[in-house]
């Protein structure tokens, strides 16, 4: 059975600037507090790897950068997740006096069953960068304890068991 190419796409709002929530996206040691371990280049062609902290079963995610438009937008190809593509707009509000609505669009080929896996998980990794953001980076070693429950709940509300 040939998987299905499918497109999700989710929308939140940081009380940060562009610019900071952009720091996060391509910062390893911040991309390391909500996502992965990671090795990036800052330019279009450069690597943007990835080294999965919540299973060892994941095997590492090779990707490339395809936009790098610093800080209103990154996109990724990679090898088993993928396109990702974080496009950012300044919005009003925040306790800065600006905001960001970003917008994560990911497009991936993917056995229907599986779906609402791949949506649960960036439904929860978006709670973590927001954490992040406001200075509680992800504790790996409990993310079982302190972070599956908020998976769970999103694999339930995508259709998932």
């Amino acid at each position: 059975m040939t998987p299905d190419f499918v497109e999700l796409e989710f929308v939140r709002r940081f009380e940060f600037p562009p610019a900071i929530v952009f720091d996060a996206l391509v910062d390893p040691d911040l991309i390391a507090g909500w996502l992965a371990h990671a090795f990036v280049g800052r330019t279009v062609g450069s690597p943007y790897d990835l080294v999965w902290l919540t299973s060892s079963s994941f095997p590492p995610t090779r990707g490339t950068i395809t936009v790098f438009d610093e800080p209103q937008a990154l996109a990724v190809e990679t090898d088993n997740r993928g396109r990702f593509q974080f496009l950012l707009a300044a919005s009003d509000g925040g306790p800065r006096g600006t905001s960001t609505i970003l917008t994560t669009q990911v497009g991936v080929s993917v056995d229907p069953a599986f779906l609402p896996r791949v949506a649960a998980d960036w439904q929860s990794s978006l709670d973590q960068l927001d954490a992040l953001l406001r200075g509680h980076p992800v504790d790996w070693d409990n993310w079982d304890r302190d972070r599956s429950g908020a998976w769970r709940e999103y694999l339930t509300a995508a259709g998932g068991r």
